[in-house]
């Protein structure tokens, strides 16, 4: 059964290669970018490329992280709620472009577990295959390991690892610019504006506690615009997994 076929490298790609590539930046909120009384770490008053530099440095250090995004393409908006971290575990919901459909997913370790709604395994499995497979898989998880090509490539996007790598390479030639306070989810942060490669990237980094990614926004030439926001970090990913009677295995469905 074709269930993930395509599904997975076009969700991983959008992760891996869309909002997060080149650290740091987004348009200036106004106002200047004077100090305040509740700033912690200093990061405020520092040049644009020492927050960037900063940010970078604090991003590629965290063992976990919850993500939040949402990525456009041709196809639409993919939506990303995950929780991930350097050892490979993950847990979150996938939203797919249009009437796609969604999935729920937990990893840890080398096993997987994946609920598709009835529209996502339709989309993937069409005709009357699709219409035997929900009634076969009746809104269980799938469960199978990495050790399955499909099941493995459509996780590959969980380690936070790997997902790191977006943050350690500064960009050629990025022209930075220091922005002013904002705040994301109710915490203070301080933006700034990398532009390069025909993009535009607006970022914000804490003010308070660890100078971390808060949240970032990255627009094309075409005005396609990725946006994620960063939270939890180094809080572990939850170690909940689904319940046996709420399981099908994935070597069943072949």
């Amino acid at each position: 059964m074709t269930v993930f076929r395509g599904l997975a490298a076009g969700v991983a790609a959008c992760v891996l290669g869309g909002v997060l590539a080149g650290v740091p930046a987004v348009a200036s909120t106004g106002g200047p970018p004077g100090l305040r009384a509740d700033d912690d770490n200093g990061i405020a008053g520092q040049s644009a490329a020492t927050i960037a530099d900063r940010a970078r440095t604090t991003m590629a250090a965290a063992t976990s992280m919850r993500l939040d995004a949402q990525i456009q393409d041709s196809a639409g908006t993919t939506g990303l709620d995950l929780q991930l971290d350097v050892d490979g575990n993950c847990a979150g919901v996938v939203t797919l472009p249009a009437q796609g459909g969604k999935a729920e997913m937990i990893k840890h370790g080398k096993d997987v577990w994946m609920k598709l709604d009835d529209t996502l395994l339709k989309a993937q499995v069409p005709g009357n295959a699709g219409d035997l497979a929900a009634k076969l898989i009746n809104h269980r998880y799938i469960h199978g390991t990495t050790d399955n090509a499909m099941l493995g490539q459509f996780t590959s996007f969980c380690d936070l690892t790997e997902f790191r790598r977006g943050f350690t390479t500064k960009p050629v030639s990025e022209q930075l610019t220091k922005g002013g306070r904002t705040t994301v989810a109710g915490a203070p942060a301080i933006t700034v504006t990398s532009r390069h490669d025909d993009e535009t990237g607006t970022y914000a980094v804490a003010t308070e506690g660890k100078p971390y990614l808060l949240r970032a926004e990255v627009k094309d030439a075409d005005g396609k615009v990725q946006t994620a926001e960063f939270r939890d970090f180094d809080q572990p990913v939850p170690t909940k997994t689904p319940a046996a009677d709420d399981t099908i295995e994935f070597n069943d469905l072949q």
